[in-house]
This record gives C-alpha cells, structure tokens and sequence, in this order.
C-alpha cells in the first residue's frame, strides 16, 4: 500500500543526555499507561489482536506531519509572488488530514483502517480534532484567500504547535494501546519514532520559514531543537532496528536508515547555515535558498515514508 504526500516543484555515537532523557520518556510513558491498563477495562480489551494495529499507528502518526505541512505551505506561499502552486499542496494536504481522521475513528478501508471501537482512543482523537479545528480554519482561510498576509502567519505559529501536541498525545497513546504481541512492541514504538522524524522534516522547514519571515526568536530556538530532536530519534531507529527485526526486512531498513543518515549529514549543516545566514550583514533571506532546503527535506520525508511501510511490512 502506497502513501500520497502532495509534491512542490520549483516555481512553489555517543548517548547524549538528552538522548538517555528521549529514551527514557519512551519507557516511563509506556509503563505510566501499561498500568493503567490493570484498572481500565478498555485498555485491556485493546490488547486483543488488531490486523490494523501497526497501520492505526502509522496513519496516526501521519497526521503530525500534516500538521506540520500544512504550515509550511502556507509559509512558503507568504514568500513568494506566485504562492497558488503551494496553496494547492495546502488544500491537498488539508483534504488528507481530514479523511484520515475520519478514518481513524470511522474506518477506511482504501487507507487500511478498520473502525476504531476504543473508547480511551476515541476520545483522544476527538480531542486531537477539537484543538485541530481553529488551526485548521486558519490554513483554510489561507487558502481561500489566495494572498497570504503577514497576520496568518502570527496564528499559524500560534496555533500550530498545540495541534501537534494533541495529535502527538493521540499517537502515543494508541502506539501504547495497541501493542498485541512482545515481537511487534518495538515495531509499534519505531513505527512511532520513524512517523514522527516525518514531522520533524516539515517542522523544520515550517520554523525556518516562520523565522525567515517574522525573525521570531522562539521559532528560532525551536529549529535548533527540532534538529537536534531528529539526530537523536535517527540514531535510536539505527540502535533499536538490527534486533527488533529479524526478518528479510533488517537489511531493506538498514540500508534505507543509512541513507536518510547521509542525506541529514548533507542537509543539517545546510539548514544551519540557512537560519545563521540571516545575521550577516548581508543576510541571505532569498526564497530560491528556503525552496532549496525544502526539496532536501521532501527527500528526507520520502526516504522515511518508505522505511515506516518497511516496519509495518516486518510485522507480517
């Protein structure tokens, strides 16, 4: 089953603290829920057999990106005198984020989604909906618009990151619920992982882009963290995979791990210099130079689409 992202053309190692801090979030979030299972009927019943356990997880996950995408268009679109291109890669990306979550609750069967019949997850993707909605609105007066003006952009930040932290809540919690047997519980925790590094690359280029335009010191220090979040979440995806899958998959994922590690090798020092750039006394703040680390990040988003459908290939 193939994944549809909407595509942009041109005219558009040691463990660090923070690493071990990663790490061990994972586990106490895990066991914080796991034990609450003993006291809460629908988390036990969620650990019935589910064929779309690690899809739900995928897809779920998906919807992070989405968020996150959504944004970036509407950023890149502010910046340039023929913005329409990027504001119909918004409305596609906004039109999939909405089927998807109604597939999460309702079921679809084209995305591989079965109806979603657990109340606790339910709710949480209600709730993730709810905090989405203004968001939403936003990127799709955006669109109507067809005129970004600079005031979008102010809500956008604004509203942008609390939509995520829902949705991120959502997905943890059914990466949690839906863990059905001791050799898929690694593959549920890097499904997770590997979906949320797709975020990170649209995040990314959303907080350059945000800071390009309103040289806000918060989405500044935020792209540093962002960066540094995806180095620390690729190198548990290269620790965590060799013994999590011993199937004909552990070669395909390795390989394709080592790839997005060269392409972030490549586009992390680019990225670095992009932001820093805008300091110099004369500032490179062209938007050939954004549109450059974008098409780099689609890469990267590309690569890590394919290695989350390897996971879930590796289960079955």
């Amino acid at each position: 089953m193939t994944e549809f992202f909407p595509t942009i053309t041109k005219s558009g190692s040691k463990q660090t603290p923070e690493y071990c801090f990663e790490r061990r979030k994972l586990i106490l979030g895990g066991v914080a829920l796991l034990t609450g299972a003993t006291a809460n009927p629908w988390l036990a019943i969620a650990k019935a057999t589910h064929p779309d356990a690690l899809r739900k997880i995928n897809l779920s996950g998906r919807q992070r990106m989405l968020i996150q995408r959504a944004g970036k268009l509407i950023c890149l679109a502010h910046l340039t005198p023929q913005p329409q291109p990027l504001l119909a890669a918004a409305e596609e990306t906004l039109a999939l984020h909405q089927r998807t979550e109604v597939g999460l609750r309702k079921g679809d069967q084209e995305l591989g989604l079965e109806p979603e019949t657990n109340a606790i997850v339910l709710q949480a993707l209600s709730q993730a909906a709810r905090v989405f909605a203004p968001y939403g609105k936003v990127i799709r007066n955006a669109i109507n618009s067809r005129v970004v003006g600079p005031e979008l952009l102010g809500k956008i930040s604004g509203l942008n990151d609390l939509a995520l932290r829902e949705m991120d809540a959502a997905v943890n919690l059914i990466e949690t619920v839906y863990r059905v047997k001791e050799r898929s519980e690694q593959l549920a925790m890097l499904i997770n992982i590997a979906g949320r590094q797709r975020m990170f690359t649209q995040r990314m280029v959303l907080q350059l882009c945000l800071y390009h335009s309103t040289q806000d010191s918060v989405n500044y220090s935020e792209f540093f963290r962002t960066m540094n979040r995806f180095s620390i979440s690729l190198n548990i995806l290269q620790r965590v995979t060799p013994t999590a899958v011993s199937n004909k998959m552990q070669e395909a994922l390795i390989l394709n791990l080592s790839r997005v590690q060269n392409n972030w090798d490549t586009l992390r020092p680019v990225m670095s210099r992009a932001v820093r750039s805008y300091f110099g006394s004369t500032p490179d703040r062209s938007f050939e130079a954004l549109i450059d680390v974008d098409r780099q990040a689609e890469d990267l988003l590309t690569k890590l689409n394919e290695i989350v459908l390897l996971f879930e290939k590796a289960y079955k």
